[in-house]
């Protein structure tokens, strides 16, 4: 769910978490379909600093667990503050009702909070990702939340190196 800094690049997803590949018969290009039909994130830090496009797809159609609701009936959790008004009132994934930004203390969300949402909703969803024969795919990013040990970006030498470090 990237968007690239570099002018003249473009990023397009077959999915967000799962991709089947198989390289093709007559070809010998590697293609990918995506077996899901949406997208399942953890909530909390997910913003439109982190991942826009994953806010983007999920501001309709969508269904939230263990996540804050705004009073008029928005979805709201921790990370959102600069997307959410100081003062708007939230009704946490426990009931409890309070003002954003009134208490630090008080949290909107389930730390395992999630949103699944439709991935035909994505902005950058690969336009034939629902092909049978699959999408070519020219470059696979495994990401994670591993703060330490393993460095942001690996170039492999190769699709089976590429395998071999993310295994």
């Amino acid at each position: 769910m990237l968007t690239p800094t570099i002018p003249g690049y473009k990023i397009q997803c077959v999915g967000d978490d799962i991709a089947w590949m198989r390289f093709d018969k007559e070809t010998g290009e590697l293609r990918a379909i995506n077996p899901e039909a949406g997208f399942f994130g953890v909530a909390p830090g997910t913003n439109m600093k982190t991942n826009p496009n994953a806010v983007l797809t999920c501001l309709k159609n969508s269904i939230f667990t263990n996540v804050g609701e705004t009073a008029d009936g928005g979805f709201y959790w921790e990370g959102l503050e600069e997307e959410t008004p100081a003062g708007t009132e939230i009704t946490s994934w426990t009931g409890e009702k309070y003002k954003l930004g009134e208490d630090k203390s008080k949290k909107s969300s389930h730390p395992n909070a999630r949103f699944c949402c439709p991935a035909r909703q994505c902005p950058i969803i690969h336009d034939k990702w629902e092909d049978p024969a699959g999408v070519p795919i020219s470059a696979i990013i495994f990401g994670g939340r591993r703060p330490e040990g393993v460095p942001l970006v690996i170039e492999a030498f190769n699709w089976a190196h590429g395998v071999f470090l993310a295994a």
